[in-house]
């Protein structure tokens, strides 16, 4: 299991090798509430190491996390499994998006941005041996925000969007938040998110699937 094989005891610890915040394995194709709710708010608390600049990407996927994980508070017993709250809060309204299924869109939202960021960051940190030329990560978090929220986004979201990307730290600093303040340990935490990604991908692939199931979203 993947939140079994986080991290080898020996090795450093950073922000990435806690079990809580590794996506889980799915069950029977179901993804376990509880933990996905966990690995959703490592994600969130992630984006604070991307500057204050990232508050309102921040606070949306908090917010969404929040009203996420009241629904399945209220009832852990009938919720299991994340397609079970979906099915419930359909079921509550009628067939139409509730409060918890329109927060778990916005929420996926958010995630395929963070997922895409991931990905491309570690792709380009192992594609190149000289690691400074590679230290800017604006057009990292431009093509992220491109393939996934861009989209869904507004005139202005999308300006307020362009500015964001221009206070992005580099990624020398990034990694030393992940590696809890620690120098030297680059290769260390990019391994360590490489772990995560591939769980954090089917997580959300699953989720994309069933709301298209649903009728809740398309692929466009």
């Amino acid at each position: 299991m993947a939140v079994e094989t986080a991290v080898a005891a020996t090795e450093p610890e950073t922000y990435f090798s806690h079990e809580d915040r590794m996506f889980p394995d799915l069950e029977d194709g179901k993804i376990p509430t509880e933990q996905f709710i966990r690995a959703c708010q490592g994600i969130a608390d992630f984006v604070g190491f991307l500057g204050t600049a990232f508050g309102p990407v921040k606070s949306d996927i908090n917010g969404n996390v929040t009203r996420v994980r009241a629904k399945y508070e209220s009832n852990k017993e009938a919720m299991p499994y994340l397609q079970d709250l979906v099915d419930l809060d359909l079921k509550e309204t009628g067939g139409n998006l509730g409060n918890a299924t329109e927060a778990l869109l916005w929420l996926k939202r958010g995630l395929e941005f963070m997922l895409e960021l991931l990905s491309q960051m570690v792709a380009e940190y192992r594609a190149n041996v000289d690691h400074t030329k590679t230290e800017n990560l604006g057009h990292i978090v431009r093509g992220a925000y491109d393939k996934s929220l861009k989209r869904h986004h507004n005139f202005v979201s999308k300006q307020l969007f362009k500015m964001v990307v221009y206070a992005v730290p580099y990624r020398k600093s990034v990694l030393k938040a992940v590696a809890l303040g620690h120098e030297g340990l680059d290769e260390v935490c990019i391994g360590h998110i490489e772990s995560h990604l591939d769980n954090f991908r089917l997580n959300v692939s699953t989720i994309v699937e069933y709301y298209i199931l649903k009728g809740l979203e398309t692929r466009a």
